[in-house]
This record gives structure tokens, C-alpha cells and sequence, in this order.
């Protein structure tokens, strides 16, 4: 018993040993409270003050809130426009990086921008840039734009100045039976300033008249590679060859525009008619007539997902007079990066063109898309003469890169009887020219 005894009050000391140190932890005794220092802050005994002080804690762990710096910059350029910039192809407001716009066979562009559409309450667009290549290319330009008229929104007036500098213009000569080989090299300075005005008949229909002064200079190059003009063609051959000129223009278009983007269309058309008059201020010898037709007309299928494109143009130019010539650099011509893709740039030069272009276009994956194109169009010395025989065609396959739907950036592969072409272009093949 007495063991028994002992053993029950050993068993009861040590429970109580292990209990005793926890309970006194959970329950501080009057005493311990007192005892707290004297800075330490109260504890809550209401729930209106434990929920206080849950919150002043909570606060007191945050870290301030901080945004990505690349974030910031994107939010910058949305708010300078952005989107509304690529989606019509003229930049954002503010500073630009330009890489295009010189002539083609310049080499690649690099310039710089200032572009303002939001002045007086989006009453007026301003827009300076300067450009240049490595080849000696220069173009300065200067554009402002009355995006309305007194009350009216849908007429507008347009003022535009250039100078450019080309010294890697190509001529190879006169009609569709020039020659590859007889390629040469010129450059070609020129100075303009027109005026545009027109009115927006609906949102789809637009017209307007232009009126315009100018002049151009030809000149030789010094080139190891090709040779200059003057060593193949002269003034017959190439009529207006070094001989400077000051021209007024004036004339007339009309645009009909249903397509539901500017840059890289999936649905709709576009057919515009321009005409313009060219005078010459010194002697009469290279005044003329221009007339451009084009239409473009896109059928999306499978949730437009796919699209056909089928592309138009013919261009005439013609002086109405025996003693008149039209001079060969203002000549409507084919090849490049947008007509008979696979043939050099200014390969075919004649008063008559005429061109016409089928793409098969599909989704690949999100931001991109894949083409293959078929081209076909010449050159001829009168307008009787444009017809479907004797055509030149060219093809290949290409790349489309999107953002937000516009089409920023195509590269082609295209090949032709006299080869084959890779193009590089921060614009679509269905810009609009007027």
C-alpha cells in the first residue's frame, strides 16, 4: 500500500510538471501583465480593436507597391498612341525610330521622327522626320494636317514638303524587252511641296483634289559595281536624262475604302482612281498626264482564319502631244518589294503598266501568318497594248508578323526567270498610294 501509495503521488508530480509550464504560458497571470515594459502596446479586448490592430499590422508587413519599369514605358506608349499608330502605320505621338521610307535600292533606312496628332483638341496632326542611309540617301520631310474644317469633320486639308537625295537610282531601259544586263545607276535629287484637300463623303468614300510645285536633277554616279546611265542610254533612251526641270502638278482622286484594316486587311476592298497633271515651268518639253486605277479586294473563309487576296493596278502616263515626252524617272514602273516581286527594283520602265497579284494567306500561330503569292504585269509603250499576253510572273512564299491585327513587318522569298529575291518590308503589300 504504501508503495502503491508513493507511486501515484510520483505519477502526479511529473503530470503536473509537464502541464504546469504550458498552462502558465497561455495564461499569464495580473502579475506577469504588470510586469510588461512599459513601451509595448496594448492588447486589444474588444473585437472593434482586435480587427484595428490585425489591420495595423498587416499594413505595417507590406512592401509598397512597385510596377515593372518595362510596364511603365508600354503605358507611356499607349498613352502617346501607340496602337492607333500601328494600326494606321504613322507612329506614335511623340519621338519615332523611323527604318523606312527612303527610295527603294537605297539601302536600309534609319532616321528619326516627331509626330504630334492631338494639337488644339485633335484639330491638327504635325508630323517632321529626317532619314538616311549608308548608301548617301537623305530624305527630310515635313507634313500638317487640319483633321477638320471649321464644324465639319469630314473635310480635311493636307500640307507636304520633301527634299531627297537618291544617288542608287537603277534605270534598265525602256519597255518590256530591256534587259537585265543593261542595268545602270543614276541619282536623282528632288524637291517638292503639294497641298491636299478633300472631303469624307461617308466613312468608306473620299475625295479630293492636290495641287503641287516641284523639280528634279539627274546625275551620274561613280560606281565600281554598275555602271552609270549615261555609259548604256542618252536623252532618247532615257528622255529627261540630266536635264534639270521645275514642275506644277495638279489633279484629282477618289477612294472607296471597306476594309476592315489598314495594314494587312483580312476582309473588304479598296479601288481608287487618281489623276494628275504634270506641267513643266521650263520649257513645256516634260509636261503630261498621269491616270492610276488599283483595287484590292480580300474574301476571308474558315472564321477568316484564311484569306484570298486579289491585288490590281494599272498606271498611264501620256503627253497628248507628238513634241512631248514624259521623262523617264516620273515613268510607271514594276518590280520590287510590292509589284513583280521577283524582279529587281525599276526593272521594267514604260508609259504603260499594268500588274496584278493573287495571295493565299493563313493563320500559323498568334502574331504571325504565312503567304503564298503570284504575280504577274508588264510594261508597254501604249495603252492598247495592256492586255493579258506577254505577261512577266513571278511567286513565292512569305511571312506576315501582326500586332493587334496590322501587319508591321513582311518578309517574302520571291523567284522569277531572272531569279530569286529575298524582301524585307515594315509595310504590306496593300498600302494605299492615294
Amino acid at each position: 500500500m504504501t508503495i502503491r501509495h508513493g507511486s501515484r503521488c510520483l505519477w502526479a508530480v511529473v503530470f503536473w510538471a509537464l502541464v504546469a509550464p504550458v498552462a502558465l504560458a497561455q495564461a499569464p497571470t495580473t502579475a506577469d501583465a504588470q510586469a510588461a515594459p512599459a513601451g509595448a502596446p496594448a492588447q486589444p479586448t474588444t473585437r472593434v480593436e482586435q480587427i484595428e490592430f490585425a489591420r495595423r499590422q498587416k499594413d505595417a508587413t507590406l512592401w509598397p507597391e512597385r510596377e515593372n519599369p518595362l510596364v511603365v514605358r508600354v503605358n507611356r506608349l499607349m498613352d502617346r498612341g501607340l496602337i492607333d499608330g500601328i494600326l494606321t502605320g504613322e507612329g506614335n505621338n511623340g519621338w519615332q525610330l523611323i527604318l523606312e521610307g527612303t527610295r527603294p535600292a537605297q539601302g536600309q533606312t534609319y532616321g528619326i521622327g516627331y509626330r504630334r496628332a492631338d494639337l488644339f483638341n485633335d484639330l491638327l496632326t504635325v508630323r517632321a522626320t529626317a532619314r538616311g542611309t549608308f548608301a548617301g540617301a537623305q530624305l527630310y520631310d515635313g507634313e500638317l494636317q487640319l483633321n477638320r474644317l471649321g464644324r465639319s469633320e469630314r473635310a480635311f486639308l493636307n500640307g507636304y514638303g520633301k527634299y531627297e537625295r537618291s544617288p542608287h537610282m537603277e534605270y534598265y531601259g525602256l519597255g518590256a524587252d530591256s534587259l537585265k544586263d543593261d542595268r545602270t545607276r543614276y541619282q536623282l535629287n528632288t524637291a517638292l511641296v503639294e497641298t491636299r484637300a478633300g472631303y469624307r463623303f461617308t466613312p468608306a468614300l473620299n475625295a479630293g483634289i492636290e495641287f503641287g510645285y516641284g523639280g528634279a536633277h539627274t546625275g551620274s554616279v561613280d560606281d565600281d559595281e554598275i555602271p552609270s546611265i549615261e555609259t548604256k542610254f542618252d536623252a532618247t533612251t532615257a528622255p529627261g536624262l540630266f536635264d534639270d526641270t521645275r514642275f506644277s502638278s495638279w489633279g484629282a482622286f477618289v477612294g472607296f475604302d471597306v476594309r476592315d484594316l489598314k495594314r494587312g486587311p483580312r476582309s473588304g476592298g479598296f479601288y481608287g482612281i487618281e489623276f494628275k497633271r504634270y506641267v513643266d515651268m521650263d520649257e513645256g518639253t516634260y509636261s503630261h498626264r498621269q491616270l492610276d486605277l488599283e483595287g484590292q479586294q480580300f474574301f476571308p473563309y474558315l472564321n477568316q482564319q484564311r484569306v484570298v487576296a486579289l491585288f490590281v493596278k494599272a498606271r498611264f502616263a501620256y503627253t497628248g502631244d507628238d513634241d512631248r515626252v514624259v521623262p523617264f524617272y516620273l515613268l510607271p514602273q514594276l518590280g520590287g518589294n510590292f509589284e513583280l516581286r521577283g524582279f529587281n527594283q525599276y526593272r521594267f520602265s514604260d508609259n504603260n503598266t499594268f500588274m496584278a497579284s493573287v495571295e493565299h494567306r493563313w493563320y500559323a500561330f498568334s502574331g504571325l501568318e504565312m503567304a503564298l503569292f503570284l504575280d504577274a504585269g508588264k510594261s508597254v509603250a501604249e495603252k492598247e497594248d495592256v492586255d493579258f499576253s506577254g505577261l512577266n510572273y513571278s511567286g513565292g512564299i512569305g511571312l506576315r508578323v501582326r500586332v493587334r491585327g496590322a501587319v508591321v513587318m513582311r518578309m517574302d522569298v520571291a523567284t522569277s526567270r531572272e531569279g530569286t529575291r529575298w524582301i524585307w518590308s515594315m509595310s504590306d503589300v496593300s498600302r494605299r498610294r492615294f
